[in-house]
């Protein structure tokens, strides 16, 4: 038990390690070429391990086709697009905070969607940390909020990234019914891989690749072979063998992991504001998630 928390905390260490990796790969590496590096390294480990457990391809039928096209539009296409574009306009801790919010959104979704009981007290956690989004977006000047400086592009981008994140989650609840979760992960995951190569090829990722600096190429390879496949792997080991009530628990520590390694690593400021602003979006995650 004792190893499963452990892999499921360095999980989350990489995850929050991933917004500023990814900060370091915009830096000479495209957008679009460091989403796909990530999630051709990430996909590639992904493939083998499914390949060993299944010994081969699984068939899927129709409907599910649709379900792990939709996944890999939303999760991994779509998100990828946000988070990495978002990442060239604004620090790696503003990012986390605000991605800090999905799981939130993702609450509001299920009790929508799937009529999940929803009491006061969640929505009371659902203010707060709606509070502590808008504090860090604005930077504590909550007067400014419709102000075109404080909605920047990289903030809208940002908010994308939460509301794809919640539609594959979303999707997953129902998907998941239907298919195993490694075979959606991975089926997803090389779809959502060609969709970026896409973009990639046309933001000339060969070219790119050439001129990159290597710190660029290694932290987006890092991300994929940490924050993709073995993230992958270990959460999914995880829920099985703690449930997935603790292992969300845990996970939320991901936006702190994510503020401390932005300010250590890459030497980016942290307010007052933004300490207030990231208190109130976990205190808010924290109480939604109260049983």
């Amino acid at each position: 038990m004792r190893l499963t928390y452990t892999k499921l905390i360095a999980t989350v260490f990489f995850w929050g390690s991933g917004f500023t990796a990814g900060k370091i790969a915009v830096q000479t590496l495209g957008p679009y070429s460091s989403a796909f590096v990530r999630f051709a390294v990430g996909t590639l480990v992904l493939l083998l391990v499914f390949l060993k457990t299944n010994r081969g391809f699984v068939a899927l039928s129709r409907k599910q086709w649709v379900w792990a096209i939709l996944s890999g539009v939303t999760g991994v296409f779509l998100y990828n697009v946000f988070i990495f574009k978002g990442l060239q306009h604004i620090p790696a801790v503003r990012a986390a905070l605000i991605t800090a919010f999905a799981p939130i959104v993702i609450a509001l979704g299920s009790a929508l969607f799937f009529n999940e009981k929803f009491t006061p007290l969640k929505w009371f956690g659902v203010l707060i940390s709606l509070g502590g989004t808008l504090v860090v977006v604005t930077r504590g000047n909550l007067t400014a909020m419709l102000s075109n400086a404080t909605w920047g592009i990289g903030e809208v981008l940002v908010v994308g990234c939460v509301f794809s994140w919640t539609t594959y989650t979303l999707i997953g609840k129902v998907a998941l019914q239907q298919i195993s979760a490694l075979t959606l992960s991975t089926y997803s995951a090389l779809i959502g891989t060609v969709l970026l190569f896409v973009l990639a090829w046309q933001e000339g990722v060969w070219g790119q690749l050439a001129q990159a600096s290597w710190q660029s190429i290694g932290a987006a390879a890092y991300m994929g072979l940490t924050a993709t496949a073995l993230g992958y792997v270990w959460y999914y080991d995880a829920v099985r063998q703690i449930g997935p009530a603790k292992a969300a628990v845990v996970g939320n520590l991901s936006p702190v992991f994510a503020v401390l390694i932005a300010v250590v690593v890459l030497g980016e400021e942290i307010t007052i504001a933004t300490i207030l602003g990231g208190l109130l979006v976990l205190g808010g995650v924290w109480i939604t998630n109260l049983k």
